[in-house]
């Protein structure tokens, strides 16, 4: 290629959202981490050069790194199979997106991106019946946590044995996207009897010690990225050939949460030995539905939305950013392909 007109490129540390939104009407910064839908609407209503992926709603582009639910299987009451899979009955993906997403991305129906490429697979876990709803089965979820031997009490708050049904979940601070789900999800769960709280944490603190090392009960995350036109690069995040004590660095950020009974030994099994296929052998379409069923029985993470990333651009000094009408390239310029964006980029006139 020949070399990009712009002649450096500046990385600078916005700090949180209002900042970034600040810095882009300003016409001081030319691309942005993503920020939410009201700022974004209130961005290019105060400066008409922020543009996006599309030019309407839902704005943003699809990341390939759904967001879920880590548990830590190791720790009780989510030890327990039965209350890690009333944990996903209760909430309600809807209103994730909605509310902390203001309708720019959709529920997941697996562990998936979804992708055109990853769609057989996706239609095929769900017609075993081993994908995931968009909904909640709160009344469903409540018998089987009764079942396990917990009372509702006076405050609306399950306990046993005189102590509460709690969760606490581990969340990154950098981004609103991040907090404002789980924020969502801390008020599903209290509603139907959990004691849940948020405990954001600092990106470093996250991504450095509390997922690695197993620090959490819960956590918020996107560990079962890779996928994108073939299953096996996801699905063999949780199988249990890496598994490293509490304590120890989960190698890669696979199965930080330790999933580790017969149902992971089956699952590895299966996972293994698609890693020894040919992509588009027609047989591991099957075998990613079965496999993906005891994910959906066990629940050692549960998908929750689509990742949505409205990243602004602006057009003021540079214009070629990449959109849905210009898609040379997807507008994540963090990754190994911003490189061509910055090729793309003209002076504007």
């Amino acid at each position: 290629m020949d070399l990009p007109e712009p002649m450096r490129v500046i990385f600078l540390e916005s700090g949180g959202e209002e900042n970034r939104a600040q810095l882009m009407v300003a016409n001081e910064m030319d691309a942005a981490q993503a920020v939410t839908l009201g700022t974004f609407e209130a961005m290019q209503f105060q400066n008409p050069n922020v543009i996006a992926w599309f030019d309407d709603l839902p704005y943003a582009w699809p990341d390939p790194c759904a967001r879920q639910m880590e548990f830590n299987t190791t720790v009780a009451p989510w030890d327990n199979v039965d209350m890690r899979r009333a944990v996903e009955m209760l909430i309600d993906r809807n209103q994730i997106v909605n509310v902390a997403y203001e309708g720019t991305t959709q529920p997941s129906r697996s562990m998936f991106v979804q992708y055109g490429a990853m769609e057989p697979f996706i239609s095929a876990v769900e017609a075993a019946g081993n994908g995931f709803t968009a909904d909640a089965d709160v009344a469903g979820a409540q018998a089987i946590i009764e079942a396990n031997g917990y009372v509702m009490g006076d405050d609306g708050i399950y306990e046993l044995d005189g102590e509460d049904l709690t969760a606490n979940i581990h969340v990154n601070s950098a981004s609103a996207e991040y907090t404002r789900t789980i924020d969502v999800i801390v008020e599903q769960l209290n509603r139907a009897g959990i004691s849940a709280r948020a405990v954001p944490v600092e990106n470093s603190v996250f991504w450095g010690e509390v997922l690695p090392l197993g620090g959490y009960d819960m956590s918020y995350s996107w560990l079962s990225c890779g996928s994108v036109n073939e299953p096996w690069a996801s699905m063999n995040r949780y199988t249990n050939a890496t598994i490293a004590p509490i304590g120890e660095r989960a190698p890669g950020f696979n199965n930080t949460g330790r999933w580790d009974t017969d149902a992971t030994a089956a699952y590895t099994e299966i996972v293994q030995q698609m890693g020894t296929m040919a992509v588009g052998d027609p047989a591991i379409v099957d075998m990613v539905a079965e496999a993906h069923g005891y994910l959906a029985a066990e629940v050692p993470f549960v998908p929750l939305v689509q990742a949505a990333k409205l990243l602004p651009f602006n057009t003021t000094y540079w214009t070629g950013w990449p959109t849905s009408e210009n898609n040379y390239n997807h507008p994540a310029f963090w990754w190994g392909s911003a490189h061509q964006i910055i090729h793309n980029l003209e002076k504007a006139e």
